[in-house]
């Protein structure tokens, strides 16, 4: 691997942490309690062994379980837009089973033919049926907080929609993995998911171009952000500065990431029109605590995720969640925290118009001028964005 132009890369590592945020999302239209993505890849890797699947086969099938609802944000409301979506990100990653296609298109189809698409029986991939299975579940019981009178209900529930909701296989699979205390125990036990997750699979890491994992993560910066302007804008500060290949890509990796920490604020905070009360905007500022908690466990994304919480720090040390002191910040962080702040006063907001450069700088001399932000970096802007 050349060092230089290339990073390991974990596709199910990178996906686990990603669901963290995904989750959140989540359980803001369903009756979901923490570590979904993780019940719903332990699921669907038991009934895959269960079909005998090989290494390549099951490290796949977690991958798409922990990205089943990477398009919820964006059309909840319209299913087959919500598989469509998901199916088009899931084709701009590593996957190394090649015989599933079309995985997350099928998520929402039914055994009996009633789901989005209308495929049924065998029409369906298996993958897809395991995780509509997995998802309906968990959505339907949430499997992390079930008693043990919830267990009969579930077990009624498969057996009312045995061929119908789901395959005669299927339920039997479940029905035989139920029999155990531990099935049960460990869906509430985030450390034997996690466990039993990892000692099923190969460590398939790979080696990726910076270029090939900023594609990856772009993915993840539609989620919050209306385009990828702040990896153009990004990539213009890395060219100024002349930082060489592997620093101006780890650089645009972070800032295509720096707010996935928003996932876990509601939407009727961050859009909201009218002023926001101090308890509002104190929800607001965790959003890069969040940041960092996603990606702090991402192998290889040390300085991805250094770069990445601290945008909303300021050399006055007033800024948050750290309230980190000027000295704890590099020329890297203050730069994508003034291409964050850039790139945002540029933008539409659903509750202001952009503003123009001219107002855009105006606020960043303000800026500079109370020590927010660092004076040199806001005239190098004025260099880098004429």
């Amino acid at each position: 691997m050349d060092k230089k132009k290339q990073m390991t890369f974990n596709l199910n590592n990178f996906l686990l942490s990603m669901s963290i945020a995904l989750d959140k999302i989540e359980s803001r239209y369903f009756n979901i309690s923490d570590n979904h993505s993780k019940r719903v890849a332990y699921i669907s890797l038991k009934l895959a062994l269960e079909f005998n699947y090989k290494k390549e086969a099951l490290f796949d099938i977690c991958a798409y379980s922990f990205m089943h609802n990477i398009a919820l944000k964006s059309s909840k409301e319209d299913l087959v837009n919500y598989c469509e979506f998901s199916n088009n990100y899931s084709k701009k990653l590593p996957f190394l089973f090649k015989e599933q296609k079309n995985v997350l298109k099928y998520q929402c189809e039914y055994y009996d033919g009633s789901g989005t698409f209308s495929l049924k029986e065998e029409d369906i991939p298996l993958f897809s049926q395991f995780i509509s299975f997995a998802v309906l579940l968990d959505r339907t019981f949430d499997l992390g907080t079930c008693t043990i009178e919830t267990r009969k209900e579930i077990l009624r529930f498969l057996k009312e929609n045995e061929n119908k909701l789901f395959s005669n296989d299927l339920v039997e699979c479940f029905e035989e993995f139920s029999e155990k205390e531990s099935f049960w125990l460990d869906l509430q036990n985030e450390n034997e998911l996690l466990t039993f997750i990892f000692s099923t699979l190969n460590d398939e890491s790979i080696a990726l171009t910076f270029e090939e994992v900023l594609e990856i993560t772009s993915i993840f910066t539609l989620l919050t952000n209306e385009d990828l302007t702040i990896i153009t804008n990004a990539s213009k500060v890395a060219d100024f500065y002349n930082f060489e290949h592997k620093n101006k890509y780890t650089f645009m990796i972070a800032a295509s990431l720096c707010n996935i920490g928003k996932l876990f604020i509601d939407d009727k905070l961050l859009l909201k029109q009218s002023s926001l009360e101090s308890i509002e905007y104190e929800e607001i500022k965790a959003y890069p605590y969040y940041t960092k908690k996603v990606l702090s466990n991402i192998i290889g994304f040390n300085d991805i995720c250094s770069y990445s919480y601290k945008i909303q720090e300021q050399i006055n040390s007033l800024g948050y969640p750290f309230k980190l002191e000027g000295k704890d910040l590099s020329l890297k962080d203050r730069a994508l925290s003034l291409t964050n702040i850039y790139t945002s006063l540029r933008g539409n907001k659903p509750y202001r118009k952009n503003y123009s450069k001219d107002e855009a700088f105006n606020i960043l001399e303000e800026m500079a001028k109370e020590n927010r932000v660092d004076e040199t970096i806001v005239n190098d802007f004025k260099e880098i964005f004429k």
